[in-house]
């Protein structure tokens, strides 16, 4: 990345090192002075004394001076029901402001689907014993036609291995039917 002439070090020869790991530091390099690097000397401009105007524009307008601390200090801790007492009138905070697990639409759908969950994988674990008490579309569509035909429902219900008196929840013949779309 970036141009060749940024890769410097691709041009200079490697230099190894002299010495093998943990060898000792020869005695000429080892004693050798090092020179204090140069300070620069500083000069003051202008007064180094700070008159109100610069504190002031220095200050954080957010930043509570130590007055304001020791007036917080001061007051004490915060008490979060002031109006307490043995004698007060003032009525009790409410209870808690959630609905009611029972009221809750959201709750109860969620209940009612994990019940039906739970039917279902009954349902599926009984499949061979007992007939089933819910449809798949492909189920339902074959009970309608056969329905339709004129087969009696408790034939149907054997045929398709169907809890017995389920078609008839559907409600009566020909108020629920299989109707094909022309294509």
């Amino acid at each position: 990345m970036g141009s060749s002439s940024s890769k410097v070090a691709k041009g200079a020869a490697r230099k190894y090192p002299a010495r093998a790991p943990g060898a000792a530091v020869p005695q000429a390099v080892a004693r050798q002075p090092r020179a204090d690097p140069p300070k620069p000397k500083s000069k003051t401009l202008g007064n180094s004394a700070k008159d109100d105007a610069v504190r002031a524009d220095a200050m954080d307008p957010d930043f509570p001076t130590g007055d304001f601390s020791r007036r917080l200090h001061k007051m004490g801790i915060a008490d979060s029901n002031p109006t307490y007492s043995p004698s007060s009138t003032a009525s009790t905070p409410p209870g808690p402001s959630f609905v009611p697990s029972r009221s809750n639409p959201t709750l109860v759908a969620l209940s009612a689907r994990d019940r039906l969950q739970d039917e279902v994988e009954e349902d599926f674990a009984n499949m061979g014993r007992e007939g089933r008490r819910f449809l798949d579309m492909r189920t339902l569509v074959d009970a309608m036609k056969f329905r339709d035909r004129g087969i009696p429902e408790k034939e149907i219900e054997s045929r398709l291995r169907l809890q017995s008196g389920l078609l008839s929840k559907l409600g009566q013949e020909k108020t629920f039917s299989h109707v094909t779309s022309p294509n």
